[in-house]
């Protein structure tokens, strides 16, 4: 094909389909040239033969002269390039902080692989997005949220003093039942929800999951118990995570934010270990006046540890205790003298 600007020829192509075109050599720059008509594109059939690479990848290879016929680069759109690439929109970060406790809450569900202890499939957490606070609630199934949420509710305004003004949480059953709205709008509560599929919107909580997930998982192996101590492991790490400098709150502790006092850490024990609880019940005077049990965590609202009775399988609470920390890694030790020995040889010689 040859374009002619009057007897001068400004443009030739060479056909490579039907009314497609390559342009050969350069478009005259000193003549203007309107082709309206002319189906010819070389930036377009460039990006195509590229197997539709970016406007910026062909402007590199522009500028380096590896296209000929090219010398700049502007694509019209593309729509196999948008249905074959698009991708999610970037997740800006969130600037706006609540200004008091119970301001805005937010709230996630998990769900177990195996069912714990007391019957728990799932947790439910909240957490006050001014002081970072949180709480968890082992529940055994979804439709208990709402009772959960009435009974977080009472108790945190009633210690705070303040009513909560925004509840966020993701668009789950649990989450937008009538009776849940219905209670949210005559308690004068904003809900929000996040997008379909977008749990990046919940952040907060999502992040807060991950972390008493991961401390979880943790304290678990390094005390050899079974999964299904796992709403245990949960309501320690939350403890736990209640009473650790965060960078989200400056490196101060949530409860800090929450109570305005420093945190106490002389309570504080290795979970998992090793604990002689003394034995309350009549017992024969040459009977062994405790026994061993395994530290679980802290007792809400009384002033006694969790333990784990492996004799009378069931959690206790007991303030009568004695620690003994030390235990794992000495029974580790201990293991790993005897496979010592035992793979010893004995070898006789002469004196």
């Amino acid at each position: 094909m040859k374009v002619f600007h009057g007897a001068l020829m400004v443009m030739k192509g060479e056909k490579i389909t039907a009314n497609l075109y390559m342009l050969k050599g350069e478009t005259l720059q000193e003549v203007e040239v309107s082709v309206a008509s002319c189906s010819l594109d070389p930036g377009m059939l460039w990006h195509q033969k590229l197997g539709h690479m970016s406007e910026q990848g062909m402007k590199v290879l522009v500028e380096q002269k590896l296209l000929p016929g090219l010398t700049k680069v502007s694509l019209p759109l593309c729509e196999h390039c948008i249905t074959s690439k698009q991708h999610r929109l970037k997740f800006n970060t969130s600037i706006s902080r609540g200004k008091v406790v119970l301001e805005l809450v937010h709230s996630d569900v998990w769900q177990a692989p195996v069912t714990s202890l007391g019957g728990a499939k799932y947790f439910v957490s909240f957490i006050d997005d001014y002081s970072r606070r949180c709480w968890v609630y082992p529940i055994k199934k979804k439709t208990d949220v709402f009772s959960t949420f009435k009974v977080f509710k009472a108790r945190v305004e009633l210690d705070s003093k303040n009513k909560i003004k925004c509840f966020k949480s993701d668009n789950g059953g649990e989450h937008t039942s009538n009776e849940f709205d219905e209670f949210c709008r005559n308690e004068s509560i904003k809900k929000q929800f996040t997008t379909v599929h977008t749990p990046q919107q919940n952040g907060v909580a999502e992040r807060m999951n991950r972390t008493l997930l991961e401390r979880t998982r943790a304290m678990l192996r390094d005390a050899s118990l079974e999964k299904a101590f796992w709403a245990e492991a949960v309501n320690t790490a939350c403890y736990l995570v209640n009473r650790a400098p965060s960078t989200a709150i400056e490196l101060k502790t949530p409860m800090e934010m929450w109570t305005g006092k420093p945190v106490d850490y002389s309570n504080l024990h290795v979970f998992g270990s090793i604990v002689y609880v003394y034995n309350a019940q009549e017992i024969p005077k040459l009977d062994p006046k405790s026994r061993k049990c395994k530290f679980l965590g802290y007792a809400n609202g009384v002033k006694g540890y969790r333990l784990w009775d492996p004799t009378a399988h069931k959690v206790i609470i007991s303030r009568d205790v004695i620690f003994a920390e030390d235990k794992l890694q000495r029974k580790e030790e201990n293991d790993g003298i005897v496979k010592e020995k035992s793979e010893a040889t004995q070898i006789h010689v002469e004196k």
